[in-house]
């Protein structure tokens, strides 16, 4: 029976192909998993299921267009070669016994006829002379020509497939294109998504969370099938070594039970109450005896609320864990060079130092750095750090302060970022409209509750900007009348007290919020004695005169925006950059409305509660639009 290749039993159009230039075939590279894809074919095993094994490809259209290209790659390459055999690469041999059906696994070899010892020892043939045996047993098995033959083809094929594999499998190196080892609608995919070469894929996978969430019909089994894949690609030894850094930061629970992180541990072994600028303990103002015990005194005698007291924490701890991990010393023996060093690392912290996507602190990959600090958040850092130590040196609890050897002015960004952390018009109308939608999609009053409570946040914090801080903390009585609108007062960043406007659009919202809470109207507050005055503001979902958390509105809030987001008709980039939007992003928008409407900046600086003009000049783009355009009209 005549063999046949499987490219002549398939079509020719259609499906992606590997990297393949004008040619065909020019950009594939051969790796070990494609002669294994090979042999698995040639062995008879389904085709799909082993492009699905061995090239990640879960498409039927794409494996037979992947598997043609692999063929005439190692087709080209034999004939080059001078080796005659080249014409078995791609040919279906044949199952003993019937006709080869490549979409169905078969086997190659009919059930083996026993041994000619075994059968005259089954047949009690023990006294016959070895010529009869031999005589008998070819009368019993005669010999199939057709089996022998396409075994010797199927032998003949798989020692050319191990030949090639050993001369021309190459080995994929980190700084490989990505076309060259991914079929070509995925390695498309990668590219659109600004990954070009196999290091750009691993460490975006290294970074966790939802990494493959950029590329448009892949999805969390694709994207493991595509992660795995890579992994058998990548030596072991081009794979990023981030256990160091991590691992520090990771639960740890001794043999009392007690838990902590790896690196409390092994802060209490380095013994850090013996650092080198500690002070005589004599009349010390302050009674601790560990880095971490001076850092919760000064905390709690200086931090004015929960926010700043968490901030100051983060910096102090961060510096610890650098300078055990990096310096090999604790805090309280740092000197000069040591703070230089540090805030040379916050502006370039090495990767291993970066936590990985979505990681939860305590669990593994996260780390407190979650990539390079912007000049603003350097300053802030020297700021804290600095008054720490000024603070243990007034306590006595430090000889000296070493931040004060060092240069602390740091200079703005050499870039001015422009905010975009606030929703564009389009990502704006894709949140009414989502809403609108869902109100009339029908339901419960009880299933409306979050969606009122959402678009009144859209209506309130649009108009007043405030922070998510000051929105869970602040209580109807905080209200009040001023000539004939509202403001509210609120306690600011840095436990500062301000006066928020509250224009029209946010009283009405708030007006048909409290409404829809059951519990009034707005007017109710000029009541003498109003009951209204020790309700929150914002109210959880199960109870309307319950206060909202923090962490409960943030992952509500996260949660509508991310749906609306995604079933609406903006581009995939603008899903992409309208998808990071948490809470905050409300009051970014509020200074980008208001300087696009015309207010000016002192304004929006007051209503913002920024100190520094320049944080609100973030959110000018609108008027630099304008500038533009003016500037265009001028000279264009």
């Amino acid at each position: 029976m005549a063999t046949r290749t499987y490219s002549d039993t398939q079509p020719r159009s259609g499906g992606g192909h590997l990297g393949a230039t004008e040619d065909g075939f020019g950009a594939l590279r051969l790796g070990l998993h494609h002669f294994a894809y090979l042999r698995s074919i040639a062995q008879g095993l389904d085709r799909v299921d082993s492009a699905r094994r061995y090239l990640a490809i879960d498409h039927a259209a794409s494996a037979v267009t992947a598997h043609r290209l692999v063929i005439e790659r190692l087709r080209a390459l034999a004939r080059r070669r001078g080796d005659r055999r080249w014409r078995l690469i791609g040919v279906v041999i044949p199952a003993v016994g019937g006709a080869a059906d490549h979409d169905a696994p078969s086997s190659h070899a009919a059930a083996e006829p026993p041994t000619i010892d075994a059968w005259a020892e089954a047949n009690g043939l023990d006294g016959w002379s070895q010529a009869e045996l031999q005589a008998l047993y070819a009368e019993a098995f005669p010999a199939d020509r057709k089996a022998d033959r396409n075994r010797r083809l199927l032998d003949r094929q798989l020692a050319l497939l191990y030949e090639l594999e050993r001369t021309a499998a190459e080995s994929p190196q980190p700084t490989d294109a990505i076309a060259g080892w991914f079929e070509d609608a995925t390695a498309k995919r990668f590219i659109a998504s600004g990954w070009v070469t196999l290091d750009d894929v691993r460490r975006a996978v290294a970074r966790g969370g939802r990494w493959w969430r950029s590329m448009p019909g892949v999805g969390r089994t694709k994207a493991d099938r595509l992660a795995a894949y890579l992994a058998a690609l990548l030596p072991p030894a081009a794979m990023p070594q981030r256990l160091r850094v991590a691992d520090a930061f990771g639960s740890h629970v001794d043999a009392a039970g007690s838990s902590g992180t790896m690196l409390q541990l092994q802060l209490e072994q380095a013994g850090e109450g013996t650092g080198s600028n500690r002070a005589v303990a004599t009349t010390a103002g302050t009674a601790a005896s560990t880095d971490r015990e001076a850092i919760e005194a000064w905390i709690a005698a200086k931090a004015g609320s929960a926010a700043t007291a968490r901030a100051y924490r983060k910096e102090a701890e961060r510096l610890m864990a650098w300078a055990l991990l990096e310096r090999r010393k604790p805090l309280s023996s740092m000197n000069g060079d040591d703070c230089l060093s540090y805030l040379t690392f916050l502006e370039h912290p090495p990767e291993d130092w970066v936590s990985l996507r979505y990681a939860v602190r305590g669990q593994p990959g996260w780390t407190p750095f979650k990539g390079p600090l912007s000049a603003g958040s350097r300053r802030y850092a020297l700021g804290v750090l600095s008054a720490l130590f000024d603070w243990l040196v007034s306590a006595g609890y430090l000889l000296g302060n070493p931040w004060r050897l060092v240069n602390r002015k740091i200079a703005d960004d050499r870039f001015i970022e422009l905010d975009s952390r606030a929703f564009t018009p389009e990502a704006w109308m894709a949140l009414a409209t989502f809403l609108k939608a869902h109100a009339t999609a029908g339901g419960s009053a009880r299933a409306d509750v979050p969606r009122e409570r959402i678009e009144f946040l859209l209506a309130f914090l649009e108009a007043t900007g405030l922070r998510a801080s000051e929105l869970v903390q602040a209580k109807l009585g905080d209200l009040r009348r001023v000539n004939r609108g509202w403001v509210l007062q609120v306690l600011g960043k840095g436990g500062k007290a301000r006066l928020v406007v509250v224009p029209t659009q946010a009283s009405q919202a708030l007006d048909q919020y409290l409404q829809r809470r059951g519990i009034g109207r707005l007017v109710d507050l000029d009541r003498p004695n109003s009951e209204l005055a020790s309700l929150p503001l914002v109210a959880s979902t199960l109870d309307a005169r319950e206060p909202v958390s923090y962490s409960a509105l943030y992952r509500s809030t996260k949660t509508w925006f991310s749906k609306a987001i995604w079933a609406s008709d903006l581009s995939i980039q603008d899903k992409l950059d309208a998808s990071k939007a948490s809470l905050h992003w409300l009051r970014h928008t509020c200074g980008t409305r208001a300087l696009d409407r015309g207010v000016s900046i002192e304004t929006v600086q007051r209503q913002l509660g920024h100190s520094d003009a320049r944080t609100t000049m973030r959110y000018a783009k609108p008027q630099l639009d304008r500038v533009q355009a003016e500037m265009e009209r001028g000279f264009g």
